[in-house]
């Protein structure tokens, strides 16, 4: 809705018609007739059908969605997964699990899909949890179904565990506290949609894939608004999957699961330090070690050497910056480290084989191809 607001107050021409409470069952007494309606998740198809029935114009949010039937603008959720698991790949853990698949919607298989794949690539295997979902009594009483609290103990430790979503991570750091199983040293949890309120009051707070959803919103009312202007739309552009925004990192995740603690705090600066910027001496002022030793273990463990993991570092930043429209690339530039924004193409070309500006384009438009 932020998102659809944002561009309808750019228009300053549209009178909106909100219904945020839940509908449960037909008819809809007063639902009026429109130019367009965007609607937000799966909903009842009987209620969906009516409601677009009484527009001209419908545009779907969801992943599920069929854009044969109807234009549909959603999150890439097997991206959204891939994402979650290069993230706990480069903690270094080899032990992952993957917990919020009891429904099988297309949500929760795309994502558990996109993190397997990406595990997989890597050589790592992931186990899915399979098993039930606190419930709301369960978890006001303090307790948790046993198979879940089993499922957690039979884990090889320590171990990456992806939620589907921000509250099945809430809900999972939860039992891990109340059954002393330590986030993250044993099991480190990231979880999807950077529900700032979900994320801050778990404990430890919780890391989360951010996904932005407002501009979904936007890009759904932009299309909407096109339509109503009678534009025709392409069979590639009737479906829109947006990429994912990056990681948001807190305590869940602080972890780097290697076996050389000089090592871990040469990765930890640069982690945090990379767009400073830093350089390779920097990372050896910071660690004692000598610098053949260092190269020696980022290859052996990496598989690169220090100046390149600050090069992807740095990289991965200028990624996520590129997908706010309001940074130029100056803007983005600077706060990657690098002096000038011809420096940071030349760097982006060589470690993406695109442009920053490409990649911004093809941001902006989402992914239109199926998985």
């Amino acid at each position: 809705m932020r998102g659809v607001m944002r561009y309808a107050n750019l228009q300053r021409r549209w009178i909106i018609h909100e219904e945020f409470r839940h509908v449960y069952s037909l008819p809809l007494p007063d639902w009026p007739e429109c130019d367009g309606v965007v609607t937000a998740g799966v909903g009842d198809s009987a209620i969906l059908d009516y409601v677009a029935s009484k527009a001209k114009n419908f545009i779907r949010c969801s992943g599920s969605a069929d854009p044969a039937m109807s234009p549909v603008v959603c999150l890439d959720d097997y991206a959204v997964g891939r994402l979650a698991a290069q993230h706990l790949i480069d903690c270094q853990l080899a032990n992952f699990g993957f917990y919020g698949l009891e429904k099988r919607s297309a949500l929760s298989l795309n994502r558990f899909h996109g993190f397997r794949d990406a595990l997989a690539e890597k050589g790592f295997q992931c186990q899915e949890a399979g098993v039930g979902w606190t419930t709301s009594i369960e978890y006001l009483g303090n307790r948790s179904p046993q198979s879940l609290v089993d499922w957690l103990a039979q884990l090889p430790k320590p171990v990456g565990i992806m939620a589907v979503d921000d509250m099945a991570a809430h809900d999972l750091a939860a039992v891990c506290h109340r059954f002393e199983i330590t986030v993250p040293e044993r099991v480190a949890i990231i979880g999807v949609n950077n529900d700032d309120l979900l994320c801050e009051s778990a404990w430890p707070p919780l890391s989360s894939v951010n996904c932005d959803y407002s501009r979904v919103g936007y890009i759904a009312a932009s299309m909407l608004d096109r339509l109503m202007q009678k534009a025709k739309l392409e069979p590639n552009e009737r479906h829109v999957r947006l990429e994912p925004l990056g990681i948001v990192r807190r305590q869940s995740t602080d972890i780097l699961a290697v076996d050389s603690p000089d090592l871990a705090a040469a990765l930890r600066y640069i982690r945090e330090h990379a767009c400073d910027p830093c350089t390779v001496g920097d990372v050896l002022r910071h660690v004692p070690v000598g610098r053949r030793w260092l190269e020696r273990q980022f290859v052996r463990i990496l598989g690169r050497n220090p100046h390149d993991e600050i090069m992807r570092v740095r990289i991965e930043t200028a990624k996520r910056l590129l997908l706010q429209p309001e940074l130029t690339m100056q803007d983005i530039a600077t706060r990657c480290g690098f002096a000038v924004q011809q420096n940071l193409g030349r760097a982006f070309l060589n470690v993406t084989g695109a442009t920053p500006g490409a990649y911004r384009r093809d941001a902006r438009r989402g992914s239109s191809a199926e998985q």
